[in-house]
């Protein structure tokens, strides 16, 4: 098996780094060159808190395709927007982007808060072939601890963006908040991989703008699922579920592929919602074989 560190140090060989203005701020963007002509291209999204770092895996194991990975807006190296970073400047973003970047009808990969972008930009306007959703937000009811920890973190970052700007980038930034995150959303046992796990939240996870991004972009990701956006996707579709996600459990991805008339859903066992670092191969493998069975 092939682990997502060596999977990320494939994609670090061969990116290169580019910027471009969209909506009138930068976006840095990395892209990944196919190793073969006439490749079809990809769009990867990443999730909340994360920059372009967290879904680098698959861009590593996507070798035979041209992988557009950005920070979105406020995170990673990425300006803020000049706007409230809720889901719909962000989906506006996302299509402008696409854009500026002169693809067409690409492939769109999103991660968590990612798939609500790339299936909220497809529902406003068919803008991607196909659409891959790692852990997408379907819905569901989240019970117990889980539940508890997001009310808790929603109130945390609430305090933090109401406090003065250096007194909420301390809480927000503190080892204490984000090696907790790590270790609840880790589910290997595997030592070595639950360090690695927690070095990259350590190095990536801090990455963003200011207090108030960080806040209104929660917001924006807890407020909203994928359900409002069934009707206008018509696109191809897999979803990639994990058995312990903390955030979306099976059954309502379940529920969610049953709605989509162009959707087909893979379950990993015995993972949770880091899937691009604990079962990043087994995801790539799947994201090959969808994309390849689409008509050219």
């Amino acid at each position: 098996m092939v682990s997502a560190k060596v999977l990320m140090e494939r994609a670090q060989a061969r990116t290169q780094k580019k910027s471009i203005l969209v909506n009138g701020v930068r976006c840095d963007y990395w892209f990944y060159p196919a190793k073969r002509a006439n490749a079809k291209n990809l769009v990867v999204v990443h999730g909340y808190r994360g920059d372009h770092h967290g879904l680098e895996s698959f861009a590593g194991g996507l070798e035979e395709f041209n992988v557009y990975s950005p920070d979105i807006p406020g995170f990673g190296s990425s300006q803020p927007l000049e706007v409230e970073h809720n889901l719909e400047n962000y989906v506006d973003w996302l299509i402008n982007f696409t854009n500026a970047v002169g693809l067409v009808r690409p492939v769109a990969i999103g991660h968590s808060f990612g798939t609500l972008l790339v299936c909220g930009a497809e529902s406003k306007k068919p803008t991607f072939e196909a659409i891959v959703c790692i852990n997408p937000v379907a819905g569901g009811v989240t019970k117990g601890l889980s539940r508890f920890l997001m009310q808790f973190v929603k109130g945390y970052y609430w305090l933090a963006h109401k406090m003065p700007e250096a007194f909420g980038l301390m809480m927000l930034k503190t080892p204490l908040l984000v090696d907790s995150m790590s270790a609840y959303t880790t589910k290997s046992r595997d030592k070595a991989l639950r360090y690695w796990i927690k070095k990259q939240h350590q190095m990536h996870f801090n990455s963003f703008a200011n207090s108030h991004v960080v806040w209104e972009s929660y917001v924006a990701s807890v407020s909203h699922t994928l359900q409002p956006f069934v009707g206008n996707l018509k696109c191809p579709m897999l979803l990639v579920a994990a058995e312990k996600d903390e955030v979306t459990p099976v059954s309502a991805v379940i529920k969610l592929a049953d709605r989509l008339p162009n959707a087909r859903m893979y379950q990993i066992y015995n993972c949770g919602h880091l899937v691009h670092y604990e079962a990043a191969e087994e995801t790539v493998e799947q994201i090959i074989a969808f994309v390849n069975d689409l008509k050219s």
